[in-house]
């Protein structure tokens, strides 16, 4: 059967019964079809008996590849291709998977967001657009529980600062910033986040003037991998360094998760923290040539770099507007990871870290430097390292880099 739908573009678009119409849901396989590559020499009578005794009709033949195209009930397509394996009478038989284009989300605003398809975030929502079972920590002054891009993707946080379940947006910075990681997508409204499944916990340590103390963040930190996050932001930096913020870095590292914090923006080599905590994975900002961000903070603790210029997202308010630091840097990272646990959630925290070194556009001079770290995030070539079938990551020598 086929059908016409008008798309939110206008264009018509013909779909067959098959067809997957959002990247984010549909099946991994076509149901009922099997692909059966049979081995050189085989007698074809034999092969019909097999096809017989299974129930399986042939629907094409591609002879190049002595392979038949294989139509099963497909409540039994598991045993028969079970049973065919058994035979030795095939190469391989397998499921006769979907492959998809890259999927671009329907949010009016996306054509605006320029750093996501420098990241290859398309190419990456072809493979995933996040789980929710990957909860991402914005450590920062909370978020606007009624924005329409950020209301559905909300799991209870906490105040630090209030003492309090209260994590209203204060300020206006934790809503931007959760919108740039994970604005839910594809939603026919405002824009889109890196990883769009992802859920966000709201831990509120910044007080309507700016001001963050350290044991705050410290206790965001201890709250959210007591909680089982594992992926953590901090767009929140101090020019001290701190033994108890050291401590709560180390006690989220030891439990397995990532914490991604901003270079921040005061053009210095000067170490930032909890970016230049040991196991912290400091962020400085790209502009959209590439180039280090006039502002962006650099240095030897320099993990990763990602797009932090005219970074449109989520506003207080329910409104959307265009923001600039390092403070956007970081999300996208900590969005990419998210995607990058949604393909696999047995990824140990350096194997992470590692692949999303690994897989980063290098910039600047060859491997590692004080500007980009290991280079501008990749989110397509990290979700594709990050899948199981993949060689599991080798964690790199941390070179000029603080070690993990």
């Amino acid at each position: 059967m086929r059908k016409l739908i008008l798309g939110t573009s206008g264009l018509l678009i013909l779909l067959g019964s098959n067809a997957v119409l959002d990247a984010a849901d549909g099946p991994a396989h076509v149901a009922g079809r099997l692909l059966a590559a049979h081995r050189e020499g085989i007698d074809p009578n034999l092969l019909e008996r097999m096809w017989m005794a299974h129930g399986a009709v042939v629907r094409r033949r591609l002879p190049r590849f002595r392979v038949d195209v294989l139509e099963v009930p497909e409540e039994r397509s598991e045993a028969i291709l079970e049973s065919l394996m058994r035979s030795g009478l095939f190469e391989y038989v397998e499921h006769d998977f979907y492959a998809r284009t890259a999927a671009v989300p329907n949010d009016p605003s996306y054509i605006a967001q320029w750093h996501l398809p420098r990241i290859q975030s398309a190419e990456a929502w072809s493979v995933t657009t996040g789980s929710a079972s990957v909860v991402v920590a914005v450590i920062d002054s909370g978020v606007d529980g009624k924005h329409p891009d950020l209301a559905a993707k909300l799991v209870p946080g906490w105040n630090f600062v209030g003492g309090n379940a209260d994590t209203t947006d204060v300020l206006g910075h934790g809503t931007a910033v959760a919108g740039t990681l994970g604005a839910a997508s594809n939603n026919g409204i405002g824009v889109a986040g890196v990883s769009w499944a992802s859920l966000i916990m709201p831990l509120v340590v910044v007080d309507p003037n700016d001001y963050a103390a350290y044991s705050d963040i410290a206790a965001a930190i201890e709250y959210a991998v007591d909680h089982g996050v594992r992926v953590i932001n901090i767009s929140i930096g101090g020019p001290n360094s701190s033994s108890t913020l050291q401590s709560a870095v180390d006690y989220s590292w030891n439990k397995g998760a990532v914490i991604f914090s901003s270079a921040m923006n005061d053009t210095t080599a000067a170490p930032y923290y909890p970016a230049a905590c040991n196991h912290a994975v400091a962020v400085s900002a790209t502009d959209s040539n590439d180039q280090l961000a006039s502002f962006s903070n650099y240095g030897a603790w320099i993990a990763l770099a990602a797009p932090g210029t005219n970074i449109l997202t989520t506003m207080n308010g329910g409104g959307y507007g265009y923001w600039y630091g390092t403070s956007f840097a970081a999300p996208i990272a900590a969005g990419v990871a998210a995607l990058c646990l949604a393909v696999n959630p047995g990824l140990s925290n350096a194997a992470l870290v590692s692949l999303l070194e690994q897989s980063a556009d290098d910039l600047g001079p060859a491997g590692w430097d004080a500007s980009f770290g290991w280079g501008r995030i990749n989110a397509y070539r990290a979700v594709v390292a990050a899948k199981p079938a993949t060689t599991p990551a080798v964690e790199r020598s941390p070179g000029r880099r603080r070690s993990r």
